[in-house]
């Protein structure tokens, strides 16, 4: 049984697979001071609430954009499971080229998503994450990474503007029935919401203009991504666990079990 775990900037999402199939997926918010310890306790829990042997879990890989925590999931991996983790970098076997400037500079959770994406669905391709940030990777029709955007997230967004604008409030991120709102919970929702969705159709639209393709397939993951996926009619599919099918994948291509 695998461990994989997503340590991303508001989430680290821990999955468990038997073979390719989740059998458990569990969040904790990413704090950046907490120990293996906590990790090990966090961990422990889930196995227990699965009625999962930790002797089961024979293998663990880690894609992290915090550097601070990835150290306390390599001890944990080594306490808890006695084995070395696979740490995601660009290093590794991807099973498809990093066509970009520098591909140390692509973060472990969009490696993961390329490698997902093309593995699983047509190309070429665009994965659309909808976390912390809102990123867009590119895969041209080999499969090979090609490049991306990045963009702030919607929450991330939302957020500021909350903070920042002394007569606004905080709402419920759902999207308005009209563009046009009539009232200031309406027009936040559509500005945010609508705004948002619109950002994204945009790039969409230009990535595939760059390319030359009338039609390019387009996944969305990510903690909003079906409810912004289910307002358009551009965005092909959505996958919240993309991310962890990627990390899954990459722990088979780099280990010699597979």
């Amino acid at each position: 049984m695998l461990l994989v775990a997503d340590i991303g900037n508001t989430n680290i999402t821990l999955g468990l697979f038997d073979k390719n199939r989740l059998l458990a997926e569990y969040r904790i918010d990413s704090h950046p001071l907490r120990t293996a310890t906590f990790y090990m306790r966090q961990i422990g829990w889930l196995l227990q609430k699965f009625k999962i042997g930790k002797e089961a879990v024979t293998g663990v890989v880690i894609g992290s954009v915090i550097p601070k925590l990835t150290d306390p999931f390599v001890q944990t991996a080594q306490s808890m499971f006695k084995c070395d983790p696979v740490v995601v970098t660009c290093e590794l076997k991807l099973g498809l080229k990093l066509l970009v400037d520098n591909p140390a500079e692509v973060g472990a959770d969009r490696l993961c998503n390329a490698v997902a994406a093309g593995a699983i669905y047509p190309k070429p391709g665009i994965v659309v994450d909808l976390g912390t940030a809102t990123t867009f990777d590119v895969l041209d029709q080999d499969g090979n990474y090609i490049g991306g955007a990045i963009a702030p997230g919607l929450v991330t967004a939302a957020g500021d503007l909350f903070r920042k604008a002394a007569k606004l409030y905080r709402i419920d991120l759902e999207f308005p029935p009209h563009v046009i709102g009539k009232n200031t919970t309406a027009h936040m929702q559509s500005g945010i919401l609508i705004g948002h969705l619109a950002m994204i159709e945009g790039m969409i639209r230009r990535i595939a203009a760059e390319l030359n393709l009338p039609q390019i397939f387009v996944i969305a993951t990510g903690g909003l991504s079906e409810v912004v996926a289910s307002h358009s009619r551009i965005i092909n599919a959505t996958d919240p666990r993309l991310t962890l099918d990627g990390l899954r994948l990459i722990f088979e291509m780099n280990t010699k079990e597979s």
